[in-house]
C-alpha cells in the first residue's frame, strides 16, 4: 500500500471521529535537508555515538564527511526513515546494524527492479 493510500485512511478515520488533523506526507518533508547527528539521534531515539558510529562505517548515508571544522558527519532527514527501519529489524528480528543495512538496501533494489520490469511490461504491451 502506498503512502497516499496510508494517509488517505488516516484521513478517513480522523474524520470519522471529528477530529481536524494535517496529515503529513513524505512529498511535504524536504528528505534531502541536512542534519546534525544529535538531531537524528535524538529524533530516533538513539544514542549520538551510535548515529555517528553507523555514518562512519557507511551504514547511513551522509551529505558531509567529517572535516576539521566538523567533529560527526551531516546526515540527510531520510536517514530518520532509514534508521527507524534498521533499529525495528534489529529489535524484532535479532539482526546486527550492519545486517539490518544489507536488508534495506536489498529491499531498494527490488522496489527498483519491480518499477523497472513495469516499465518494460507497460512498453511491450504499448507496441502490441
Amino acid at each position: 500500500m502506498g503512502g497516499a493510500s496510508c494517509s488517505f485512511l488516516f484521513e478517513a478515520q480522523v474524520k470519522n471521529w471529528g477530529w481536524k488533523v494535517r496529515v503529513m506526507r513524505e512529498n511535504d518533508i524536504d528528505m534531502d535537508e541536512p542534519l546534525t547527528c544529535a538531531i537524528v539521534a535524538e529524533i530516533t531515539n538513539t544514542r549520538r555515538s551510535v548515529v555517528v558510529k553507523l555514518a562512519r562505517q557507511g551504514l547511513l548515508e551522509v551529505v558531509t564527511e567529517t572535516t576539521e571544522e566538523t567533529v560527526e558527519p551531516i546526515l540527510p532527514r531520510r536517514t530518520i526513515m532509514r534508521l527507524r527501519r534498521m533499529k525495528r529489524l534489529r529489535h524484532d528480528l535479532g539482526v546486527n546494524f550492519a545486517g539490518a543495512a544489507i536488508i534495506l538496501d536489498l529491499m531498494e533494489r527490488i522496489r527498483t527492479l519491480n518499477r523497472e520490469l513495469t516499465n518494460v511490461r507497460s512498453a511491450t504491451l504499448d507496441d502490441l
